[in-house]
């Protein structure tokens, strides 16, 4: 009888700490949602940063003007960084255009910078829910009767789970980065996608002038019959 009551209490334990594991994450990933977008500048104006939990790991970059939302799988966390201009300073664009391959080292590495804090700020607003998560584990404890000690173990026990969880995210990021993957980006959303889509993979196998010039040909009598249509905008 008592070996059927230890394993009782065995499998209840095993249920409780499944359960507030799950209460941390959660606590960790609408933490992560409140932290909402961001907005940092570079050197041709700002941009807004988001990051949103996901199971693959990609970056999207939404263009305005033409209503294009490009993506590239730069990493392999479970996280979607979107990126989206906010403001162009025409003085920094006449600026670029004197000299374009400086203008353009910089502004990637000033948003490399921004993505990154941008991470990080998601991060220590995911830590700051798993120690939301924490002390409430510690008060329902101690509200449904449990010791001081139990409730501080288990509490710090949601705290460590979530302190391993940033740190395993971010070397995950880390180590899966590859910036290479903006040569590989991809059209997902806005007028005319798919054909930018066709057109790329038509285009990327071709190794000589005639191949390329005969799939440019068949591209340009395909755009004829491609019809977009432009809301007019009431003033």
């Amino acid at each position: 009888m008592r070996l059927g009551f230890e394993g009782v209490s065995r499998w209840w334990l095993a249920v409780g700490g499944l359960v507030f594991a799950l209460f941390t994450l959660v606590c960790m990933l609408l933490a992560m949602r409140l932290a909402g977008p961001v907005t940092h500048s570079y050197n041709l104006g700002t941009l807004e940063y988001e990051i949103k939990p996901s199971f693959s790991g990609k970056a999207q970059i939404y263009v305005p003007l033409a209503g294009w939302e490009l993506e590239a799988p730069l990493y392999g966390a479970p996280y979607v960084l979107h990126i989206e201009p906010r403001q162009v300073s025409p003085t920094a664009l006449v600026r670029a255009a004197k000299g374009f391959r400086p203008a353009l080292r910089q502004a990637k590495k000033d948003i490399k910078h921004s993505a990154i804090w941008t991470f990080v700020r998601a991060f220590l607003f995911g830590l700051l829910g798993g120690v939301a998560a924490a002390l409430l584990v510690l008060l329902f404890l101690r509200a449904i009767g449990r010791a001081w000690r139990t409730a501080v173990i288990v509490g710090a026990g949601c705290f460590v789970l979530a302190t391993l969880l940033v740190a395993g995210s971010g070397l995950w990021l880390w180590q899966s980065l590859d910036l290479n993957a903006f040569h590989d980006i991809t059209i997902t959303r806005g007028a005319g996608a798919r054909a930018m889509v066709n057109a790329r993979s038509e285009l990327r196998h071709d190794n000589g002038l005639p191949a390329i010039l005969q799939d440019l040909s068949r591209l340009v009598a395909r755009g004829d019959h491609i019809k977009i249509k432009v809301r007019a905008e009431s003033r």
